[in-house]
C-alpha cells in the first residue's frame, strides 16, 4: 500500500505505511529499500542513504540497492563511495541503467572521461535490448539525448 501512495505522489502516506510495516516486520530488505526510494524522492538523502544500508545488510545480492546508493551518496557530496558503489552494482549485473547513472554522476562531477567510458558501455547494453525496453521510459532517452550532447559521442 505504501507504494501506491508513493505512485501517486502522496508521500507522508507512503513514508506512513512503509514505517508501519518495517515496525511489523524489520527484516523485510524490500520495505527498506522502498523506504530509501522513497526518501530519495523527496530529497531527503540522509534518510535514503539510511535505508538503502539496511536493505544492503539484509539482502547484499540485490545490485539495484546499490545503484540507488550511489545516486544517495552523489548528492550527499560523497563521490568517492558512490563511485563504489555504483561499481558494485555493475559488477553484480550489467544492467545499462546502471551504467546511465554512473555516466550521468560522472559528468555532473566533470570526470568526462570516465562520464563517456560509462556512457558507451551504456549505448552497448541499451543497443541490444529490445524496443519496448527501449522505449519504456521516456526519461532514460532524455538522459541519453542530454549526455549525448555533453560528452560530444
Amino acid at each position: 500500500i505504501g507504494m501506491c501512495f508513493f505512485g501517486k505522489q502522496r508521500y507522508v502516506a507512503s513514508i506512513a505505511c512503509l514505517k508501519k510495516a518495517l515496525y511489523l516486520d524489520p527484516f523485510e530488505w524490500i520495505i527498506s529499500y522502498n523506504l530509501g526510494l522513497v526518501h530519495l524522492n523527496t530529497g531527503q538523502h540522509a534518510s535514503a542513504f539510511h535505508y538503502f544500508s539496511a536493505a544492503i545488510n539484509l539482502k547484499p545480492d540485490f545490485p539495484s540497492s546499490y545503484m540507488h546508493l550511489g545516486i544517495t551518496l552523489s548528492r550527499l557530496d560523497d563521490v568517492d563511495n558512490a563511485v563504489a558503489a555504483y561499481e558494485k552494482a555493475i559488477e553484480m549485473e550489467g544492467d545499462f541503467l546502471f551504467h546511465l547513472n554512473f555516466a550521468v554522476m560522472l559528468s555532473n562531477q566533470g570526470d568526462f572521461p570516465r562520464a563517456k567510458k560509462q556512457f558507451e558501455q551504456f549505448e552497448a547494453l541499451f543497443g541490444e535490448a529490445d524496443e519496448e525496453t527501449k522505449n519504456a521510459d521516456k526519461d532514460v532517452l532524455d538522459m541519453r539525448q542530454t549526455l549525448k550532447d555533453i560528452l560530444k559521442v
